[in-house]
């Protein structure tokens, strides 16, 4: 790994999760001096199945061995769609540029676990068992206050620490609430052999090892997923939310036999995901409402000391598609522009990669969202008709961009608007796009309604 002179910046990280380590890495590389805290006492169990594109490799590749230990388990690269009657619809492919698969499924705990040990490998700290009660800032430190009263400081800290994160009272004043997206998913994570003991199931999976395959259906579709290398099956249902309570859980477990409602014969589903839903070790799965958040544009802290990260600035909807993903960008992104920033300029370098990056990521929220719709709510003669083009789920503008070479590029650009007022616009949002701010009511409502989203631009 090639690193970068020491900067001098003294880097507090909150959250082992994706977007930390990630972060933890890059910033290694980019010379800072990095910790990581975490409030779990480890990490395990850390999920299903999820995709990683184009833009989570760029910088990474950079990293020596990382690619190759990504790939020992990752799932096939293509996605199987197919109609919830069984009938195929289209084979979306992995991207592969220069004979590098640049996007495919893997085990989010593989990819946690890798992450977890080349931290390790590179000497960074990493420490569990740490709840964070409060953040603050003078003009020099950031600061946080542990559970048991004692404070920990940094040049900079950046709350990883998920959509609870305590840090919205120093950066926005307030808490972001959620709303209901109308929709809920069901998810588990089983022994595989536990799966393949059903003849229904065996029958549809038995000759397709480490693949992926999507159902999708009016107001339900389902994500299955078979891994040979971690012998795991999953699948992920996700369906209209009847519960009219404000909870939000991503732990709270229900009879997994209750999904099958969705997916019943009279409603035409196939049986094998009805199998596949019955094999599910102990009849458990994770019952997890999905809320959506408005877009929040200020990132970081009035002193620039503390700044947000992944999730908890901007939270993904599982259709999205591209939470990790874009947790990632932020990494690389944010790395690179304290790099620039230097330790004079912390607080510049955080409002730069803010401007950076958010606007993008709400237009990736927004695709998700007209993702889901899609195939929720979908144009049956259409699909049928344009496949590729209907259920690909990122447009080129989302799976080509480089959040590193994006944040070199245009840091002095963005910079001089904020010093100086002179115009930047950023160019890492579908082309022909203007920002316009939205809501996730907004969303919602026409959802409801059976309105497309639509906007100006190339969003394919």
């Amino acid at each position: 790994m090639r690193i970068f002179p020491p900067s001098g910046i003294e880097m507090l990280i909150v959250g082992g999760g994706i977007a930390g380590l990630t972060l933890a890495i890059e910033s290694y590389r980019k010379g800072h001096k990095v910790r990581v805290i975490e409030r779990r006492d480890n990490f395990d169990g850390l999920g299903d199945i999820f995709g990683i594109s184009g833009p989570a490799f760029r910088s990474l590749l950079n990293w020596p061995g990382f690619y190759d230990r990504l790939l020992s388990q990752a799932l096939r690269p293509e996605i199987h769609f197919y109609k919830y009657d069984g009938s195929w619809i289209y084979d979306m492919p992995g991207l592969e540029v220069n004979g590098r698969l640049l996007g495919f499924m893997l085990s989010r705990a593989h990819m946690h676990d890798c992450l977890f040990e080349y931290a390790k490998e590179l000497g960074i700290p990493i420490t569990f068992s740490q709840q964070v009660v409060e953040y603050s800032e003078d003009a020099e430190r950031g600061f946080i206050k542990l559970s048991d009263g004692s404070v920990l400081s940094a040049d900079i800290i950046v709350a990883a620490d998920g959509v609870g994160s305590q840090s919205h009272t120093l950066i926005s004043g307030r808490k972001t609430q959620p709303i209901s997206s109308g929709y809920a998913l069901y998810r588990a994570t089983f022994n595989l052999q536990d799966a393949l003991a059903n003849p229904a199931v065996r029958a549809f999976w038995g000759d397709k090892p480490e693949y992926v395959s999507i159902f999708i259906g009016p107001d339900v579709h389902i994500v299955m997923g078979r891994n040979d290398a971690r012998n795991t099956m999953c699948w992920l249902l996700t369906h209209k939310d009847t519960d009219n309570t404000s909870r939000e859980s991503w732990s709270a477990t229900t009879r997994a036999s209750n999904a099958l409602k969705f997916v019943a014969p009279e409603l035409g589903w196939t049986e094998h995901i009805r199998a596949l839903i019955r094999s599910t070790t102990n009849d458990e799965c994770i019952d997890w409402r999905l809320m959506w958040r408005d877009p929040q544009p200020v990132w970081h802290s009035p002193r620039g000391r503390v700044i947000q990260a992944g999730d908890s600035c901007h939270p993904f909807l599982p259709s999205s598609g591209s939470g990790a993903v874009m947790a990632m960008e932020d990494a690389y992104s944010l790395a690179a522009c304290l790099q620039l920033a230097g330790k004079e300029g912390i607080s510049l370098g955080v409002r730069v990669h803010n401007r950076l990056r958010f606007e993008r990521v709400a237009c990736a929220q927004k695709m998700g969202f007209k993702a889901r719709h899609t195939w929720h709510q979908g144009n049956w003669d259409e699909i049928h008709r344009n496949p590729a083009a209907v259920l690909r789920t990122m447009g080129k503008w989302l799976f080509m961009h480089d959040a590193e070479g994006y944040a070199y590029e245009n840091f002095g650009k963005c910079l001089g608007e904020i010093l100086n007022g002179a115009r930047f616009e950023n160019t890492n949002i579908p082309p022909g796009y203007m920002y316009k701010p939205w809501t996730a009511q907004e969303l919602v409502d026409k959802s409801a309604a059976g309105e497309d989203i639509l906007d100006e631009g190339d969003w394919s």
